[in-house]
C-alpha cells in the first residue's frame, strides 16, 4: 500500500517535471523570439546603414559636381580675365607704338591720306574748330589747314585748338553752330575697331593654345 509520504514524493516529482518542461518550452520560445528580434534589428540596421551610405554617396557626388562646376566657372572667369588683361596690354602697346609713329615723317604721309575723308565737306559754310594734339598742332597745323583748303573748305572758317593727347593723332572736327562733332581721331579709330582687335587677338590666342597642346 502506497503511503501518503510516497504519494507526496511522487506528486512533487511530477510537479517538478511539469515545471521543468514548461520552463524549457518557455526558453525555446524566448530563444526563437530573441533570434527573430535580432534578425529584425539586423535588417533595420542594414537598411539604415545602406541609407546612410547612399546619402553619403549622393552628397559626395553632389559635392563633386559642385566643385567641378565651380572649377569650370573659376577657369572660365580666370580665362576671361586673362584675355581682358591681354587685350588691355595689347591696346596699351599699340598706343605706345602710335605715339612713336606720330613723330615720324611717315605719319605726315598718313595724314595726307587720312584727311581725304573730309572731301565731302567741300564748300561747307559754317565755322569749324579743328582739335589736334599738342604735337600735331606744333608740327602739322599748317599742313592740315592747307590740305583741308585743297579739299574745298574755306580757310577763314577754320580755327585750330589743342586737345588732350589721349586722341593720339588725327583730328576732331566740331561745328559749334550745329553742335556737331566728328571724331576721326586715331583713339576713336581704335575704339571703333576694338571688336575686330579682340577677335583677332582671341583668334591668335586660340592658335597658340592649339600649338601648345
Amino acid at each position: 500500500m502506497v503511503t501518503i509520504e510516497q504519494k507526496l514524493t511522487l506528486f512533487s516529482k511530477l510537479l517538478h517535471q511539469d515545471i521543468k518542461q514548461e520552463i524549457d518550452n518557455k526558453m525555446i520560445e524566448l530563444d526563437k523570439e530573441y533570434e527573430q528580434k535580432i534578425l529584425k534589428d539586423k535588417k533595420s540596421a542594414d537598411k539604415a546603414a545602406e541609407t546612410i551610405i547612399q546619402n553619403a554617396v549622393k552628397r559626395a557626388e553632389a559635392k563633386k559636381t559642385e566643385l567641378i562646376s565651380k572649377g569650370k566657372m573659376s577657369s572660365k572667369r580666370e580665362m576671361m580675365l586673362a584675355k581682358e588683361r591681354y587685350i588691355t596690354t595689347f591696346i596699351e602697346n599699340l598706343k605706345r607704338k602710335i605715339r612713336v609713329f606720330t613723330q615720324t615723317e611717315a605719319y605726315k604721309a598718313y595724314l595726307g591720306q587720312y584727311l581725304n575723308q573730309f572731301k565731302d565737306l567741300n564748300g561747307y559754310e559754317n565755322d569749324l574748330i579743328i582739335y589736334m594734339t599738342q604735337l600735331d598742332y606744333n608740327n602739322h597745323k599748317e599742313y592740315v589747314k592747307e590740305k583741308l583748303i585743297s579739299l574745298g573748305l574755306n580757310g577763314e572758317k577754320l580755327s585750330f585748338q589743342i586737345t588732350d593727347d589721349s586722341i593720339l593723332g588725327g583730328i576732331i572736327v566740331e561745328d559749334p553752330k550745329l553742335n556737331m562733332r566728328i571724331d576721326t581721331s586715331i583713339a576713336a579709330l581704335i575704339q571703333d575697331s576694338k571688336g575686330y582687335i579682340i577677335e583677332s587677338v582671341f583668334g591668335a590666342i586660340g592658335e597658340v593654345g592649339e600649338i601648345l597642346e
